[in-house]
């Protein structure tokens, strides 16, 4: 097993080892045979004065660069342009390494950064928190300050399967607060507007958090959304108020407030 492991992390180091070397050794030499194959393709692309020689000569001299990497084609005046592509095509395989190997290497690396941060998860209750934060509005109970007729006034979860969990009527400064249950330290909040409609009576909207006894801001959204997920500077609280300023209907399908 551990052979094995040893093989798999050792995998993609020879052609990034392969790739650097050829670069130091021939690089210059293939850039410069690129280069000409270059011009003498926009040569005979634009069909300039004398193009056929002009770019024949052009491609002779990149095969002429490319001899020492790659195997050394030869024909005619007409097959220099297929036989200088050729060689800079076979030139450019370490380069090909490279990169693929450079992709294995990343990939190797993003698995065991992901395994130690879920190890990190497991054995650190902090570092678990920090990462995955709770919902602490999940399961929570919630009021508004006015209901439209026929819809709740308040529940045990600020959410809804539907378009939105409340729905007040046209009043002044409508609101919902969520009572967390408890003190707890909250870091950032989710707000999922209603769903099918009406997104623009979300605005604007106020966070606003209970401390002490006092009301007090944390913060603000100005602009349409449909999701909005802001990280607050963490605050303690127990309470949480929405509040829209002004008079309008209010209504949301979701909020999440995440923290420990």
């Amino acid at each position: 097993m551990a052979t094995h492991t040893l093989q798999l992390f050792r995998s993609p180091v020879a052609p990034l080892v392969a790739g650097v070397r050829f670069w130091l050794k021939h690089g210059a030499q293939v850039r410069r045979a690129r280069l000409l194959c270059q011009v003498a393709d926009g040569t005979r692309l634009h069909r300039l004065r004398d193009w056929e020689s002009r770019s024949n000569r052009l491609y002779r001299r990149a095969a002429l660069h490319l001899s020492a990497v790659a195997p050394t084609e030869s024909g005619d005046a007409n097959d220099w342009a297929c036989a200088a592509n050729r060689m800079l095509k076979q030139a450019q395989g370490p380069y090909y390494g490279f990169a693929a190997g450079l992709a294995v290497l990343a990939g190797e690396v993003s698995v065991v950064a992901c395994m130690i941060v879920l190890l990190g998860c497991v054995f650190s209750v902090t570092l678990r928190q920090r990462l995955l934060p709770d919902d602490l509005a999940k399961g929570k109970s919630w009021t508004v300050s006015d209901a439209e007729s026929g819809v709740l006034f308040r529940g045990d979860d600020p959410s809804s399967k539907g378009v939105h969990f409340f729905h007040t009527e046209n009043v002044e400064n409508p609101s919902l607060e969520i009572d967390l249950g408890a003190s707890h330290l909250i870091r950032s909040i989710r707000i999922d507007n209603r769903a099918d409609c009406c997104k623009e009576r979300a605005l604007p909207l106020n966070v606003e958090v209970l401390d002490g006894t006092t009301w007090r801001l944390i913060a603000q959204r100005r602009a349409f959304f449909s999701s909005w997920s802001y990280d607050v500077d963490p605050v303690r609280t127990s309470r949480v108020r929405i509040r829209r300023p002004g008079r309008n209907y209010f209504h949301l399908k979701q909020v999440s407030i995440y923290g420990q």
